[in-house]
């Protein structure tokens, strides 16, 4: 079975997943096209973009993924070199709803982020407690935690 057969007969089970969870998924030719490429050389259309909004929501995703045996590809700002964002699976977007920063602990000095924090954003808020998050990256204006912790 062939790349767009794979898509046609999934279409039914993303129109219900798109009734479980709180965020997007997006199969409109225009998006699989922004997200069929990042920062590399690399260009593969993905099956569907999924810009979840809560843990539930990732949680379903794993689920759905594991039921019709599809890739899941985390992405954030897609700042990568080696394509590490790209594919045939579901790309799952946490830049737009999974961006909050939730708790900063002065005292034992560590931050609880949600993925798609941006670096930068991180750091000015931490700059108030005097407290600084390493690396320090050329990208750091637009990478996120997630895609950090994942190439890294």
């Amino acid at each position: 079975m062939n790349f767009s057969e794979i898509q046609h007969n999934i279409q039914n089970d993303l129109t219900n997943l798109r009734l479980q969870i709180e965020g997007d998924i997006l199969t409109d030719s225009a998006s699989l096209l922004i997200y069929s490429t990042d920062a590399s050389t690399y260009r593969e259309l993905p099956l569907a973009v999924a810009l979840p909004k809560s843990n539930n929501d990732i949680q379903a995703l794993i689920h759905f993924a594991n039921l019709h045996k599809l890739t899941l590809i985390p992405r954030g700002a897609g700042t990568s070199l080696a394509g590490q964002v790209v594919g045939k699976g579901i790309v799952v977007d946490i830049s737009r709803y999974m961006n909050r920063i939730l708790e900063v602990n002065t005292e034992d000095r560590w931050v609880r982020v949600q993925p798609g924090v941006v670096l930068d954003e991180l750091n000015i808020t931490l700059k108030i407690y005097g407290l600084f998050f390493a690396p320090e990256t050329s990208t750091s204006n637009r990478c996120m935690i997630g895609g950090m912790l994942g190439n890294n």
